[in-house]
């Protein structure tokens, strides 16, 4: 197995972002599992994003899909799983994260659904899974990607969201130039989200 050694500014900076937006996102949604407003506030403002990456993704009933990042208030997890029926998994590292997002879920109702569990991206067993869909709070994202290349299954897709080109930048490094390629972008405001697979 390939050891990624973090070398370039690039993988500094870019992890501080995603943890930057990992410390902003925590703080939102727990607001959003406290209070019904919030909940709606944040649902609102992701859902376009998330059925735009549904489609691009073409996920079906029988797709497992794991969600890396889930958080607290695991969006992308929901609205998976209540759009296409469809089995996710979320992980988060974070234990209050987890036990804050399994709450969620029963409210929600999609306990049959939807399995929160306690993981990281680094070393999560991958290898079940047809889609992994990477939130944009997840970090250190070059350890992760690589771990997923080495790991997933070979029909498997990432959906991966990124910030200021970084996910780009880093498949030009040269520990990834074998292994991922970017197969469709979708651009918003100040993010993007990455449809990778494995050359």
């Amino acid at each position: 197995m390939t050891h990624f050694k973090q070398k370039s500014v690039f993988g500094f900076i870019a992890n501080g972002r995603r943890f930057l937006s990992c410390s902003i996102f925590t703080l939102l949604e727990i607001l959003a599992v406290r209070m019904p407003l919030f909940d709606s506030l944040l649902t609102r403002w992701r859902e376009p994003i998330i059925n735009s990456e549904i489609q691009l993704l073409q996920i079906d009933s029988f797709n497992r899909v794991l969600h890396l990042g889930c958080g607290a208030f695991p969006s992308a997890a929901i609205a998976i799983a209540a759009k296409k029926k469809t089995l996710v998994v979320g992980i988060d590292n974070n234990s209050i994260a987890v036990k804050l997002a399994r709450r969620c879920i029963k409210k929600k109702g999609l306990s049959s659904l939807v399995t929160i569990e306690h993981g990281d991206g680094v070393s999560y067993q991958v290898s079940d899974f047809d889609i992994i869909y990477i939130a944009i709070n997840v970090w250190p994202i070059d350890r992760v990607l690589l771990h997923l290349a080495q790991t997933m299954k070979p029909t498997a897709q990432i959906l991966c969201k990124g910030a200021h080109r970084d996910i780009v930048s880093l498949l030009k490094e040269k520990e990834f130039d074998s292994l991922l390629s970017i197969r469709q972008t979708l651009d918003y405001p100040k993010m993007q989200s990455f449809l990778l697979r494995r050359k």
